[in-house]
This record gives structure tokens, C-alpha cells and sequence, in this order.
């Protein structure tokens, strides 16, 4: 048993972390140092901050596979828990679903081919999703639900794509300029 100096609890030793004190374990307590580190992130929050952008924009390479390994390992719990979020949030995931549905009705044109659409997804490859090619609902624009706009793409792919991208894209600000010049 060893008392802790900042809690002033009394602990056993698999309570402390190892160190080069006499008796070989850390002053204060594993319980202790967590909160303390805790606060003291708060505290430095904008420093840290800053100091992770600037190892991010060095070492790119590494940033990327740690987050592709962070979001692979918890991809399960990701799953699970927007699933319990749609089953508590049911009017909320209607909406979403009607709006999306809305949008998709609004964008198929008189001359598109519904049936080559259905056989689009229909043949779908295995571990893919239908993607539109130039998104359906976007801030800069909007494409159609025709098979001349659909592809095939991997769930990462599509979902790293988002509304925000498509070929021919121009630069944002150029979009943005030229939204100002005729509102």
C-alpha cells in the first residue's frame, strides 16, 4: 500500500505507474496523473492545438494512415451507434430520408432512362455504392439522377467525396466570387 500526494488516499501499488523513486512507483496515483493531464490539455487547449496542426501539416503521410487507422478500428462502433441513433431520432432520420428523397424526385429529368437507372444499382459490385458523379444537392451545384451522372465508387471513396467535389469542379473561390457578382 502507498498513499498518493495528491489524493492523499492510501492505494495499492498496481494503482501507481512506474518510476525511478526508491520504492520504483510514482508519487502520485494513475487516477491522479490522468486528471491532472486532463486539466492541464484544457487549459493549454489552443497550444496543443496548433502544435498537432503543424506535426500534421509535416508529416502528412503518417497523419493519414493514423487517421485511417483510427477510423477503421472504430468503424463497428461508429455503425452502432448511428444505428441506435436513428432507431431514438425517428422523426429526425424521416426527415433526412424525405429531404434526400425530395431532392433526388426534383432532379430526374423528363428523358431519363429509369430503367437503365434500376439496372444501375442493380449491378452494383460487391463492398461499393452508387455515387453521382456531380452531386445531387450541393452549395455550388446541382446534378442530375440520370445514368449518365451515376459510378461506381468504395464506401471510403464515396463518403471522403461527400457533396463537396466533382470533376470539371472550379476552384471555390472562383465560385464564390462569381455567386457575389450576380446575387
Amino acid at each position: 500500500m502507498k498513499t498518493c500526494k495528491r489524493c492523499q488516499q492510501e492505494k495499492p501499488g498496481e494503482a501507481f505507474g512506474p518510476s525511478r523513486n526508491r520504492d520504483g512507483l510514482a508519487s502520485w496515483c494513475r487516477q491522479c496523473h490522468r486528471e491532472r493531464g486532463s486539466e492541464w490539455a484544457k487549459e493549454n487547449r489552443e497550444r496543443l492545438t496548433v502544435k498537432a496542426a503543424a506535426w500534421r501539416a509535416t508529416n502528412q503521410e503518417k497523419a493519414a494512415e493514423s487517421s485511417l487507422r483510427h477510423s477503421r478500428k472504430f468503424a463497428e462502433k461508429r455503425l452502432r451507434y448511428s444505428a441506435e441513433w436513428s432507431k431514438s431520432n425517428r422523426d429526425k432520420r424521416r426527415a433526412t430520408d424525405a429531404k434526400h428523397k425530395a431532392a433526388k424526385r426534383l432532379a430526374v429529368p423528363a428523358w431519363a432512362d429509369i430503367k437503365a437507372i434500376a439496372a444501375f444499382y442493380a449491378a452494383t459490385p460487391a463492398g461499393h455504392q452508387v455515387d453521382h458523379i456531380v452531386p445531387l444537392v450541393s452549395p455550388y451545384v446541382c446534378g442530375l439522377h440520370c445514368e449518365a451522372n451515376l459510378q461506381y465508387l468504395t464506401s471510403s471513396e464515396n463518403q471522403s467525396k461527400r457533396n463537396f467535389w466533382w470533376p470539371d469542379m472550379p476552384r471555390i473561390e472562383d465560385a464564390q466570387r462569381q455567386s457575389r457578382m450576380f446575387a
